[in-house]
């Protein structure tokens, strides 16, 4: 999210005429692989949920539950940068004919533009604050489950030292 977040582009690359629609298209991309993956997790625990006797345990539950409370704000954050691409269209249309590709849009396109960015940052930063405040109530409440999926996924790339048998060499 973080990285998301420090992808969109800000106010003095509009006011220089930089073409941010790459950047744009890279933090849509990101946002929609977040969102997808959110709606991935709710989905694999409901069918979890029908399929198995066991059934999801609450912090199983409670995790997927905090991944879909930060939907709204990601799916804010696409509205906002919908609004973003309507207007670089309209600037790829009508307003950009120079031969440089650094023409800065008109100031009152600019300030809409940037006004929707700010608002798409604004939603990413509460999407990201959430989460890690999330995981933190998580790691507070279920802290055996905690340690449980931690040690499930450390990985330790360093393998034991192989020390060769005394008295022999080649």
């Amino acid at each position: 999210m973080d990285r998301v977040f420090d992808d969109l582009p800000r106010a003095e690359e509009l006011r220089r005429g930089d073409d941010i629609t790459p950047d744009i298209h890279n933090v849509v991309g990101d946002i929609t692989v977040i969102l997808n993956e959110v709606c991935e997790e709710l989905a694999s625990g409901n069918r979890h949920e029908a399929e198995s006797l066991t059934g999801y345990s609450h912090p199983e539950r409670f995790g997927t539950a905090s991944l879909a409370q930060c939907a709204p704000p990601l799916g804010t954050a696409l509205v906002h940068l919908s609004q973003v691409v309507d207007r670089l269209g309209f600037l790829h249309e009508n307003i950009r004919h120079s031969s440089t590709g650094r023409t800065p849009p008109p100031g009152d396109i600019r300030i809409v533009i940037q006004e929707h960015l700010d608002q798409a940052s604004t939603s990413l930063r509460a999407a990201a604050q959430q989460l890690r405040a999330k995981a933190t109530e998580i790691t507070r409440v279920f802290p055996a489950h905690t340690d449980a999926i931690l040690a499930h996924y450390t990985y330790n790339p360093v393998p034991a030292a192989v020390t060769p048998t005394p008295g022999r060499t080649r």
